[in-house]
């Protein structure tokens, strides 16, 4: 069997949309349906390049003296002969097409694994029981938070209406990012974006939590508020990432910087709603921490008699500024 060529025709990604075999030579390239490979481009002449062989197995690639050239696409250089080594490639332009030539023995690399995911976690996610696990315990855990949140009496009936809500909402949300990862990669990969949903559910519960305790002992809002819109954003970033990286075989580089720049965007999103929303002046004492059962010898204690002592003290202060704002009050008598 003699030498064979591939004229593959690439798109503007640089993805080949369509491949013309050669097998015998000399043969010629262009819009005429004489050619080996057909080129459906106004600006290609109908006989545009000549194929043939040298004594050592390489392809030359010969512009037929054309009206708009050929060029190479690395260096854009117009060029009237060109060699290609054997086991080489090429790449040219001709027109508006972009053609890209390559013989039989070009070697390629390994298949592409269709575990997209990588290193451990990625091999975890994979597995359809593992992925639902981590779903299940993601789940719990925010549904265990919620129900520290409920103190009436028919505990059980509210939480399980919190719990069939979330789990329609979880559905509803693993299954969209299904359907997309269906239309992109051609696989449904449901359990795995469960899986990466429940990792991330876990994260912001737990980092939630932990912003809960340190703003009740601590009485530090605005740190908190801070450390808790930026575990929003760190949350929402991984997600995204886990996401994207099911569905796309970009570098992780790619889905680093597109999930960090959206989760940039939400959180000024939510800051600049959170300042509009804030009143410039308000007599109302802000506290939005929540009452944690946490061990007693993390919180500061007075003894009793400190503690009225101090009051007193707070009473007739208060007292002093009520007396102080009567007499700068004017007569109007």
């Amino acid at each position: 069997m003699g030498k064979i060529v591939f004229v593959e025709f690439l798109d503007k990604r640089g993805n080949i949309s369509k491949r013309a075999r050669v097998d015998s030579f000399p043969a010629t390239v262009g819009r005429s349906y004489r050619n080996a490979a057909i080129v459906d481009d106004p600006l290609v002449n109908p006989e545009h390049l000549k194929l043939s062989l040298d004594s050592e197995g390489g392809v030359i690639v010969e512009d037929l003296q054309t009206r708009n050239g050929t060029r190479l696409l690395s260096s854009r250089e117009r060029i009237e002969q060109h060699v290609i080594p054997s086991g080489g490639e090429a790449v040219f332009r001709i027109g508006q097409t972009v053609l890209r030539l390559r013989g039989d023995e070009f070697a390629v690399g390994p298949a592409t694994s269709s575990q997209v995911l990588s290193g451990a976690l990625g091999r975890v996610l994979e597995k359809r029981a593992i992925a639902f696990l981590l779903f299940a315990g993601g789940f719990g855990l925010s549904m265990a938070v919620a129900a520290q949140e409920l103190y009436k009496k028919s505990l059980w009936s509210d939480l399980t209406g919190i719990c069939i809500i979330g789990l329609i909402l979880s559905a509803v949300y693993a299954g969209f990012w299904s359907f997309i990862n269906r239309l992109v990669a051609h696989s449904f990969r449901f359990a795995t974006h469960l899986g990466i949903l429940g990792i991330a559910t876990a994260g912001l519960v737990t980092i939630f939590t932990a912003v809960e305790y340190f703003e009740f002992i601590f009485t530090a809002q605005s740190l908190a508020e801070a450390v808790r819109l930026g575990g929003v954003g760190l949350a929402f970033a991984l997600l995204l990432y886990g996401h994207l990286s099911v569905m796309s075989e970009s570098s992780r580089r790619k889905h680093a910087v597109s999930s960090a720049l959206v989760s940039v965007a939400i959180v000024a999103v939510i800051l600049l709603a959170y300042y509009a929303k804030k009143k410039e002046f308000s007599t109302e004492l802000h506290f939005s921490s929540i009452i944690k059962p946490v061990a007693r010898q993390w919180v500061r204690t007075v003894s009793s008699d400190q503690f009225f002592n101090d009051l007193g003290k707070l009473k007739a202060k208060i007292g002093a500024m009520a007396q102080e704002g009567q007499k700068e009050k004017p007569n109007n008598d």
